[in-house]
């Protein structure tokens, strides 16, 4: 999505812009934030890795979006620092403003969240959404899926195909498992919340007994998913 691999089929188009025929019109609107943090100048302070991107995308007023983005993302007492100097989770922070600093329309993040302290997780996240009220699409490949808003969009792939594609709290919150034994096997069902009745109405014609019910977690479904053939 971000035009730095060459499809092997398809296309992908951000905001009509064909990502291997109009990549430059593109980038523009694009920020990104890959996992590798070299994409940094280690040997650079923070505030002049921002303006050195800055200059890129021929931003003019850099500084004071800049200040804005390491206040923001809580390094404006390490601007001056050295790149090299920065915890990991500092460099993700540095990472997200500079792909922020040309006030792109599209982020696609990947693991921004990985090797951030759990305050960090929730401070950076509140931020994506405060982004994402203003207009900005953001696109987070994640593992860390604790603290993400409820309203946002999930999508679960597996050997390139989507497997799920759905409002995240569809999966963590509506997901039930039923757990019964009939005629001596214990099944399992799982239902979403207002199925619940149905399904349990079901159970009892089939003459089950020990009936359970356990509210799924995340994580529960996400592997029931991924297993499943």
């Amino acid at each position: 999505m971000s035009g730095l691999l060459v499809p092997d089929k398809g296309e992908v188009r951000v905001f009509g812009y064909d990502m291997m025929r109009e990549w430059k019109k593109a980038s523009k609107i694009l920020g990104v934030v890959l996992a590798n943090e070299r994409s940094l100048y280690w040997k650079l302070t923070g505030m002049e890795n921002l303006e050195v991107f800055a200059g890129l995308y021929g931003v003019k007023n850099w500084r004071e979006k800049a200040e804005y983005l390491l206040k923001r993302l809580g390094l404006e007492n390490a601007k001056d620092k050295l790149v090299e100097e920065y915890s990991t989770g500092m460099r993700k922070k540095l990472l997200l403003a500079k792909a922020l600093i040309h006030d792109p329309k599209v982020l696609l993040l990947d693991e921004v969240l990985n090797g951030l302290d759990p305050r960090a997780v929730t401070e950076v996240i509140s931020f994506l959404q405060e982004l994402n009220s203003q207009g900005v699409t953001i696109v987070l490949v994640s593992h860390i899926l604790h603290g993400l808003p409820e309203n946002g969009r999930l999508i679960v792939m597996r050997e390139g195909r989507i497997i799920a594609d759905d409002r995240l709290s569809r999966f963590s919150f509506d997901t039930l498992r039923i757990t019964a034994t009939i005629n001596g096997e214990e099944v399992e069902v799982i239902a979403r919340e207002e199925e619940l009745d149905e399904k349990l109405r079901e159970l009892i014609r089939r003459n089950a007994q020990d009936i359970r019910v356990e509210r799924d977690d995340l994580y529960s479904v996400l592997r029931r998913l991924l297993n499943e053939p």
